[in-house]
């Protein structure tokens, strides 16, 4: 849920920024928007989620920003960004498979 609040946030302020050309301010927010995309399933781990849950969601939203950064027009970069994001998709799984959290014992 946080996830998906944060990322929604951050696009709406991007659309604002743009709308009212604070040009810093929406480059800061879309590289915030690509960071948070490109490791989406690494963010659910640190959020104390399932890291497999960001399968579908990241490569959609890889599709997007491939779209954004192709000037909102089809283009070959949009399966660049997709590619990309399933590659560090499933190496953030790989890496964490045998990288569990550690439980705390009391005692």
């Amino acid at each position: 849920m946080g996830y998906t609040v944060t990322f929604v946030s951050l696009f709406v302020a991007h659309i604002l920024a743009a709308a009212n050309d604070y040009e810093l301010v929406f480059k800061i927010i879309a590289g915030l928007i690509t960071i948070q995309t490109l490791f989406a399933g690494f963010i659910l781990h640190l959020m104390g989620g399932d890291v497999r849950h960001a399968r579908i969601p990241g490569a959609s939203l890889g599709a997007g920003l491939g779209w954004a950064y192709s000037g909102m027009q089809f283009s070959w970069s949009i399966v660049f960004w997709v590619i990309v994001v399933i590659i560090i998709q499933y190496g953030t799984e790989k890496g964490l498979k045998y990288n569990k959290r550690t439980v705390n014992i009391d005692g």
